[in-house]
């Protein structure tokens, strides 16, 4: 059974993909965003905020201004892929499991 310590930790190396990618292509703005999701998911010790953080990270692919819908190359791509299922993978263990 996953537990909060190892979900962070996939979620943390796709989020240093993100920053790693956002290097390569020079684009800042995901920069940011690898450094605000560094400090949510920096926060985090319980489940609970777990659940929280993982949805208000998610929310950057519903699309508009600052989403990750637009990603223009293959690194981004892959970064931003790589942070999707991180996420969705914790997401998907937060809501099948009873433990905290």
């Amino acid at each position: 059974m996953r537990t909060v310590d190892q979900c962070l930790l996939g979620i943390c190396q796709a989020i240093s993909q993100l920053r790693e990618a956002a290097a390569v292509d020079g684009d800042s703005q995901r920069a940011i965003v690898a450094q605000s999701l560094d400090e949510l998911f920096g926060q985090v010790a319980t489940r609970k905020q777990l659940r929280a953080a993982a949805k208000r990270a998610m929310r950057l692919y519903q699309g508009g201004m600052g989403s990750f819908q637009d990603v223009g190359t293959q690194v981004m791509g892959d970064a931003v892929n790589g942070l999707w299922h991180a996420l969705s993978r914790s997401r998907s263990w937060l809501l099948v499991s009873k433990s905290g």
